[in-house]
């Protein structure tokens, strides 16, 4: 049950510039208020020309702030000083050109840049701008000052259809990832978070891979590529680059931009993508849930029930352990993470997990139940588990959310590497 009390609530701050993708804005304010925030609104100039300020208020609860509002008669402090107090996290979407300029260069001439130059609060930062703009010289310079900040999480424009009706990169980051983000925020509890990934490269494998049976059927499992997901984007937000291959992935919310990934079928399609990488990253966590076995047949037709079993006696393969052949070219400076699904207790699951990190040459393995409801599989399931080193070591991580897990996994799979 949620607790209506605003006293309880995270407080957000939201400031909106003057982009045409302001327009996305009420949609996100909305949510974040039914997520139980407590949402305040600051908009520019420019971004009343494009929505309407009565607009944000109703669907904030709260009065929307405007520019000219910074040195009203009846504002007993600093309004910039007093909304920075007032918030525990910020978000800026979108961010436009000129109020980066504005941000970087210390020019506190509007309310918006004032908050942003007073603020020492976490904040998400959502550029959106035409590509020309974007990729522009200077913007790009002032955009690498914001990597600098220590408060600051910054999530890339997308790519897409712009408002120029050219394809490019420049779209707002879709309203989910800013969730996502905020979310990856708050688990921090207030504290300021570190780019502690910053110059790594991490290949993320993730989801189910599908072996075709024939014209009809097909051998596959029920990972939705979520894990993987998560695992990927948390691993952005603290400063990695990340590669992550994964198959077809079953989750409605739209939090994939932001990393390179690449959609894969089957075990074949994997290993090549896994070749091309594996020599360039300083981790490789293998969450990929790959079918034990496939068919050597290619067969283009639909293979009647009564000739089945001929059919696999002669047609069956098993799919060789990806792992365990690939940390045989395990360079000494790169950690390597498994993943091992299982069901009943994990004190019957403990000596085979153990035996599986041996066989498999891989530096930890991560052991979580698929048979306990809402956990395992599923783009909503929580998850727990078990992280096994090569010292015999394990630490217990307790059922939570997906995206706290990943944060957690890579908090000790980065103290491997120490």
């Amino acid at each position: 049950m949620k607790n209506n009390s605003k006293e309880s609530k995270i407080k957000l701050l939201i400031l909106i510039t003057g982009s045409i993708a302001a327009v996305r804005i009420p949609l996100l304010v909305s949510q974040l208020v039914k997520d139980n925030y407590d949402v305040k609104c600051v908009m520019s100039k420019n971004a009343e020309k494009l929505i309407q300020p009565a607009s944000l208020s109703i669907l904030s609860r709260n009065v929307c702030v405007l520019d000219k509002d910074q040195w009203s008669y009846i504002q007993p402090k600093p309004l910039h000083i007093d909304l920075c107090n007032w918030a525990d996290f910020l978000i800026i979407a979108p961010l436009t050109a000129t109020t980066l300029s504005k941000w970087v260069t210390g020019n506190a001439d509007g309310l918006i840049s004032s908050i942003l130059i007073a603020n020492n609060k976490p904040i998400i930062v959502a550029p959106a701008m035409n590509s020309n703009m974007w990729i522009n010289q200077a913007v790009q310079k002032n955009y690498q000052c914001l990597l600098n900040y220590s408060n600051v999480l910054t999530l890339e424009p997308s790519k897409g259809i712009l408002a120029c009706d050219e394809i490019g990169i420049g779209k707002i980051p879709p309203n989910d990832l800013i969730q996502l983000a905020l979310t990856f925020i708050l688990s921090h509890n207030k504290k300021t978070y570190y780019r502690d990934l910053s110059n790594k490269k991490i290949l993320i494998t993730g989801g189910c891979t599908s072996e075709k049976i024939d014209a009809a059927r097909k051998i596959t499992n029920n990972s939705s590529g979520t894990m993987g997901l998560m695992l990927a984007q948390v691993a952005r937000f603290r400063g990695a680059n990340v590669k992550y291959i994964h198959g077809p992935l079953k989750n409605r919310l739209d939090i994939t931009e932001g990393i390179e990934s690449v959609e894969i079928e089957n075990s074949t399609d994997l290993i090549q993508e896994i070749e091309k990488e594996i020599s360039k990253c300083d981790y490789f966590i293998m969450n990929a849930a790959v079918a034990d076995f496939k068919i050597s047949s290619d067969t283009l037709k639909k293979i009647p029930k009564s000739k089945f079993s001929n059919f696999f006696k002669n047609s069956i393969e098993f799919i060789p352990d990806i792992l365990r052949d690939f940390s045989k070219v395990k360079k000494e400076n790169q950690i390597f993470v498994g993943f091992c699904a299982f069901t009943g207790s994990i004190q019957n699951a403990r000596k085979t997990i153990k035996e599986k990190i041996v066989l498999k040459g891989c530096d930890l393995i991560f052991a979580n139940p698929i048979d306990i409801e809402e956990q395992g599989f599923g783009p909503l399931a929580k998850n727990e588990g078990w992280l096994f080193d090569t010292k015999n070591m394990e630490h217990h991580i307790e059922k939570t959310s997906k995206l706290e897990l990943a944060n957690k996994l890579i908090n000790r799979i980065i103290s491997a590497n120490k």
